[in-house]
């Protein structure tokens, strides 16, 4: 699906975002499909093949599994025979998530980092909208949303750097999410 839709677009590569089980699966296409996509976005997601089985991404989720960068690493590299460029991905988690617990950022860093072979130490900490972000060299982001639960940072309006409404799951902290992910990844 993902290469016709690059065919009919005419470009090489995609990006991809996903809330939740969206941000887990989100994972699974940037490790799986590495060589079609650029850049994802996994919000208040788990590290690819952090579940293998069903049972098991309830424990994923919460309180979450411990494994090495090594470890977490070897997983995506198992996952195709691609050898690189591997895509940037920015992690975000709200710190009041008690669906998926806020240490499955970590683990995504941890992940994410060994692929890309760059230190889980950020090369730079600032904030954006009053929330906390990180940068590991240029491949991977995150942006921690404090006081938010489990959802798809939003700040409903029309102004730049603006988008979406609250509903369940969405939910308005003056900050959207979608809108910082496009612009970091040049639309």
């Amino acid at each position: 699906m993902t290469r016709k839709a690059l065919a009919d677009a005419g470009t090489s590569r995609a990006h991809a975002t996903g809330l939740s089980a969206g941000g887990a699966m989100t994972a699974v296409v940037l490790a799986a499909y590495p060589e079609l996509y650029a850049a994802g976005g996994v919000v208040a997601g788990i590290p690819y093949a952090c579940a293998i089985a069903l049972y098991e991404a309830f424990s994923c989720m919460n309180p979450g599994k411990d494994l090495t960068p090594a470890q977490w690493g070897a997983k995506v590299r198992a996952a195709s025979a691609h050898t690189g460029p591997w895509p940037r991905v920015s992690i975000w988690q709200g710190t009041a998530d008690t669906t998926v617990a806020p240490v499955n950022q970590r683990e995504l860093v941890e992940q994410w980092t060994n692929v890309h072979g760059v230190s889980t130490t950020p090369t730079s900490r600032d904030t954006v909208n009053g929330y906390p972000r990180a940068r590991y060299g240029t491949a991977v982001e995150t942006y921690t949303i404090t006081g938010m639960g489990h959802g798809q940072p939003v700040d409903p309006g029309t102004a730049a750097g603006q988008c979406g409404r609250a509903v369940a799951y969405v939910l308005d902290v003056n900050h959207c999410a979608a809108w910082h992910m496009a612009t970091a990844w040049g639309f």
